[in-house]
């Protein structure tokens, strides 16, 4: 699962350099479109690109999610871990890839630019990137009209979209508030040397859902609610993406310094060569 999820982090900055996603909010809308220039021919593809690259937090968050559940049945019940095993791996990676697919597809086609949409943000998407609207690859959402008719497409996206993330967060939750009771009660039967670990995962598993949340959920709540209360801005909120950006090194570095385990394997890797070559001196001396 940890080495799973770190080539999630290196897919997930990779993406990025080709879906380059930015958003911005005006009023009652918010959009989120590709800055690519150097594949601009290829509007479908990037279109697909953007959404993929939504999708990969869902991913993440869901994968989030299963490590939860296994860390708390590694707890209670070990012999319970056995389903992760063997055909079970097709279950756990399985999930976070179906949640991050709705996630993307629900974006395609609840995102997908319309005229009253376009017409609604031409005029401050000309004067802000000077660039007509209808060229970049783009997902408006505009959950109302001027007579405050509800745009149920739109707006399918916040609830459908809402409930996935929900979810995933009830799961880490429900598993953690159970982790934290149940470390009370079953780590008085494991050696100490596991005991030590169980506690730095979960210390880990924590800080590593509080990362992504601090960096990306909590600050896009109001870009993507902003425009169900209608405020009036216009301002480059993309920036957010460059938050989201510095979130795979950190998450590797929160494994490193937090689990013991991990830093005796850097620094056994850190300083072998040195050792090698000393040994291998030794013995060219007494050849």
């Amino acid at each position: 699962m940890v080495i799973v999820f770190a080539l999630t982090g290196v897919a997930f900055s990779g993406w990025e350099l080709i879906a380059r996603p930015f958003t911005h909010n005006y009023n009652r809308a918010f959009i989120l479109f590709s800055l690519n220039t150097w594949m601009e021919n290829s509007e479908l593809f990037l279109q697909i690109s953007v959404s993929v690259y939504a999708g990969f937090y869902l991913f993440i968050l869901a994968f989030f999610a299963e490590q939860f559940i296994f860390r708390y049945l590694s707890l209670v019940d070990p012999n319970k871990t056995k389903i992760f095993g063997g055909f079970g791996v097709i279950g756990w990676i399985g999930y976070p890839l179906v949640c991050g697919a709705m996630y993307s597809s629900l974006l395609m086609w609840a995102g997908a630019p319309d005229e009253f949409a376009d017409d609604y943000l031409r005029e401050t998407f000309l004067d802000v990137y000077d660039m007509n609207i209808s060229k970049p690859p783009r997902f408006i959402f505009v959950p109302y009209t001027s007579d405050y008719s509800l745009r149920w497409r739109n707006l399918s996206f916040m609830i459908g979209g809402g409930f996935l993330l929900t979810s995933q967060y009830f799961i880490i939750m429900f598993c953690g508030i159970r982790m934290h009771l149940a470390m009370k009660q079953e780590l008085g039967n494991f050696s100490v040397p596991n005991r030590r670990l169980q506690k730095q995962f979960f210390r880990a598993l924590i800080i590593q859902t509080m990362v992504p949340t601090c960096l990306f959920v909590v600050p896009a709540l109001p870009i993507l609610l902003g425009p169900l209360f209608d405020f009036e801005w216009n301002m480059q909120t993309g920036g957010i993406m460059a938050l989201l950006s510095v979130y795979p090194p950190i998450d590797t570095f929160v494994f490193m310094f937090i689990v013991a385990e991990y830093r005796r394997v850097i620094s056994r890797w850190i300083w072998k060569p040195k050792v090698i070559s000393v040994k291998s001196t030794e013995v060219f001396a007494l050849n």
